[in-house]
């Protein structure tokens, strides 16, 4: 999961290691920024409660285990990538979410009632249908259409969730990173917790019926679980809405046009959305099916980026810092390739070479994830912002379908029949890591050599100034140390 928020340079710089872990010090950190004790405060307390549960039924419907229930309805590879890239057309409706909302002067319970269709569309809707629809074509129609009419409604109205609970995010920038930060954490801790204990669960029947059994019923769980969510964000109070302008149509397409800087970090995104879904659902189907690893173990790696988030993150925040947030994305997308060509060599049987390659990818994925999660904002005009945030919603949703789209048809041309080459198989779909490795290398070597083409000028001249200080500190210890080692040579003689 990507930390977002909003940060330059210098307010980062507070977030470098300063002391070692106090527990007392958590306890009132964490006693600042939740309390029921007043509206802003409990609204936090909310959002973290939210934050919770929903890292919790997410495990039961997203990821892996959507994969496996899709395909134990006899859904293809193919068919999972038309699955799977459904959600990026439907949300393109978000460009009609102004114009929707404004309309409403208290737009909670209709917010929250959307968010009840989405997910009994996405759960129940999806679980009930197989049952009465028996051929896979068919199933497969059905599954594009329910997910469409969900997607597009949440679309329209998950903006509206997003502006209420921004009410509560803390002034003061200190305190904001760190509610973003918690929030993060504790989300990431429960999922990977219910993660791990759902995988053993689900493969300790694996190869009976009960298998597809459990897999059902978690979802029906995971139904309870998102009532029990919208219930909990009743509760939280709903503060009045400035006056919205009204979004004009062309204004989205047009005005990120007059800012350079801005529309870089545009395309930056846009490419970054493609290349991320070149492989997107269609990866961990080849993982269960083709190369028959276990549900623990590919739940096991995303387990893992969370324990390497928490080891971490102090020295990512620390490169960001020093190198800016576009150069280090730069500098993680290069290492990271090397992985992508261990990912197509990999053979059935070689689970440990896959855990290795898991393992470099979740430590620069740590890296990438802060990195991009301040590059909209990075050069986010003022005037007209929501303009801006439209175009940026848009674009990145086009080109993730686009990129769903390429790594679907690849994938289509070998299907599920392996081609021997060398003695080893290799399967369509793993030609896309290829594809991933090329776009990669061009992207990390613009970032890094023309970082500064994407980076605020104010960012720019802080690291400058960093540089200068660093150097003049590295030739006063160089001065300081002479006389000593002339009092050295000395003795010595």
């Amino acid at each position: 999961m990507v930390i977002q928020g909003d940060f330059s340079l210098k307010e980062l710089s507070f977030m470098k290691l300063k002391s070692p872990f106090r527990f007392n010090d958590l306890k009132l950190s964490l006693k600042d920024i939740y309390s029921p004790k007043n509206d802003d405060s409990k609204g936090r307390l909310i959002s973290l409660g939210s934050s919770i549960m929903a890292a919790f039924y997410n495990v039961f419907i997203t990821g892996i285990f959507y994969t496996g229930f899709l395909s134990m309805y006899g859904i293809s590879i193919t068919g999972v990538g038309i699955v799977t890239f459904i959600p990026y057309i439907a949300s393109c409706f978000s460009i009609f979410s102004s114009s929707v909302l404004e309309r409403f002067q208290k737009r909670k319970w209709i917010c929250l009632a959307a968010r009840v269709y989405f997910y009994a569309m996405y759960i129940i809707a999806t679980t009930l249908m197989p049952q009465f629809v028996h051929d896979p074509d068919a199933r497969l129609v059905w599954f594009i259409v329910i997910l469409f009419l969900a997607y597009s409604v949440a679309a329209i109205f998950n903006p509206g969730v997003t502006a209420w609970f921004y009410k509560f995010y803390p002034e003061d920038t200190q305190r904001r990173t760190k509610y973003i930060v918690y929030n993060q954490i504790f989300s990431s801790i429960v999922s990977s917790c219910v993660l791990l204990f759902s995988s053993l669960i689900t493969d300790s029947v694996a190869g009976s019926p009960m298998q597809n059994t459990i897999i059902l019923v978690m979802r029906y769980i995971a139904f309870v679980l998102v009532l029990i969510d919208v219930a909990m964000l009743a509760c939280a109070k709903e503060y009045p809405y400035p006056k919205a302008q009204k979004l004009n149509l062309a204004q989205v397409f047009t005005l990120p046009f007059k800012y350079r800087k801005f529309l870089y970090c545009m395309l930056l995104m846009f490419v970054w959305n493609y290349n991320s879904n070149l492989n997107n659902g269609i990866w961990n189907y080849h993982l269960l099916n083709h190369l028959g690893f276990k549900y623990t173990l590919l739940n096991a790696m995303s387990i893992a980026y969370t324990v390497i988030l928490l080891l971490t993150q102090n020295v990512w925040k620390q490169l960001l810092y020093r190198y800016s947030w576009v150069k280090t994305f730069g500098l993680s997308v290069l290492i990271f390739i090397p992985t992508e060509f261990i990912m197509f060599i990999i053979q059935p049987g070689q689970a440990w070479l896959w855990v290795l390659a898991s393992v470099i990818q979740n430590t620069m994925s740590v890296g990438m994830n802060f990195s991009y999660s301040n590059i909209l904002y990075m050069n986010l005009p003022e005037e007209n912002s929501t303009a801006h945030i439209a175009f940026n919603t848009i674009g990145c949703n086009l080109f993730a379908f686009l990129g769903m789209m390429t790594g679907t048809f690849v994938s289509s041309l070998g299907g599920d029949t392996p081609r021997v080459i060398l003695g080893l198989n290799f399967w369509a779909v793993q030609y896309t890591t290829l594809m991933r490795a090329l776009v990669m290398f061009c992207l990390g070597f613009v970032l890094v050599r023309f970082w500064k083409s994407f980076t605020r000028d104010e960012d720019i001249k802080m690291i400058e100034r960093q540089k200068e200080e660093l150097l003049k500190q590295k030739i006063r210890r160089q001065l300081m140390g002479k006389p000593s080692r002339l009092a050295f040579l000395k003795s010595r003689k």
